[in-house]
């Protein structure tokens, strides 16, 4: 009787080891799966990331040309040049080029002597509706420094400058 209770025992112990042994396979294949599944989105997430980095940079090159272009025609008093190859509307008034603007816009005229000034890169503000590249003029001879934004629509054709916080 002793020899069939120890049998017994030691066959159920069997079994459990046995289901156990199962259970731990199957659970080490399901991590495996997941674990590759997990890299796999890790990959695409990389290659995305890796895109929008490229766009960015084609934006802010594309963005940072048109801009530096129309500020030199700024510069050289080239304003019909600027309306007519931009298609945007201002005046010239009092030393100040004043571009048309949206009515939730309100910006000071922008000082064509500015144009003159250094520019540096202080932001780029990529949206579906429109673009915006920010620059500070810096007037190097009082020490002052001016931020200034070019904005773009959906299509990255220019629209305006303004000047100030929005």
């Amino acid at each position: 009787m002793k020899i069939l209770k120890v049998i017994i025992t030691f066959s159920m112990l069997g079994f459990l080891i046995d289901c156990s042994n199962k259970e731990e396979s199957s659970s080490a294949q399901d991590n495996t799966t997941q674990i590759d599944k997990l890299k796999e989105e890790n990959q695409k997430l990389k290659d995305e990331l890796q895109q929008l980095n490229s766009d960015y940079s084609v934006y802010l090159q594309q963005f940072d040309s048109t801009s530096r272009t129309i500020i030199r025609l700024i510069k050289e008093e080239q304003y019909e040049q600027i309306k007519k190859e931009y298609n945007t509307n201002f005046e010239v008034s009092n030393g100040e080029i004043i571009f048309n603007t949206p009515e939730d816009v309100i910006s000071a005229g922008f000082p064509i002597e500015q144009a003159k000034f250094p520019m540096s890169i202080a932001y780029l503000n990529l949206q579906t509706e429109k673009s915006e590249i920010g620059y500070y003029l810096d007037d190097l001879e009082n020490g002052e420094r001016f931020l200034i934004t070019f904005v773009y629509d959906q299509n990255g054709d220019f629209q305006y400058i303004y000047i100030g916080e929005v």
